[in-house]
């Protein structure tokens, strides 16, 4: 079986009257099936969207970033919903925002994207919990 390392780093001196500093380390164990890091284009409209991760059928590590720009190079501000298969969104990320988090087995729900509006590229990953 494989490792990932992930670190979580938060600080700011000025969200609240107390100083943020949080950093959290893990490593987390993978096997098969897994996607690496790879990019698609999320269309807009409801109906419309772009797989990500397949049937989940184990505990998979979700990693989603909007990269910005759409599928021509241009420089995009729409948002992209990350949502399961009966278009559920659960995050919005707005451009250069991510994710990355452990998505639990649920049969035959998958993970896919779209934008707000136009085409959005997003990059992906995912890994299947060791």
């Amino acid at each position: 079986m494989a490792t990932i390392k992930t670190t979580l780093t938060l600080t700011s001196a000025d969200t609240s009257s107390d100083a943020l500093s949080l950093s959290v380390t893990d490593s987390l164990t993978v096997t098969s099936p897994s996607i690496g890091i790879s990019k698609a284009t999320a269309p807009a409209g409801s109906g419309n969207a772009v797989t990500l991760a397949p049937s989940l059928d184990a505990r998979r590590y979700l990693y989603v970033k909007h990269t910005g720009v759409d599928s021509g190079g241009s420089t995009v501000t729409t948002e992209v919903y990350v949502e399961t298969a009966g278009g559920a969104w659960f995050s919005k990320l707005a451009a250069g925002e991510f994710l990355l988090m452990p998505i639990n087995a649920n049969g035959a729900q998958l993970i896919q994207c779209r934008a707000t509006s136009g085409t959005v590229v997003v990059e992906y990953a995912y890994w299947t919990k060791g």
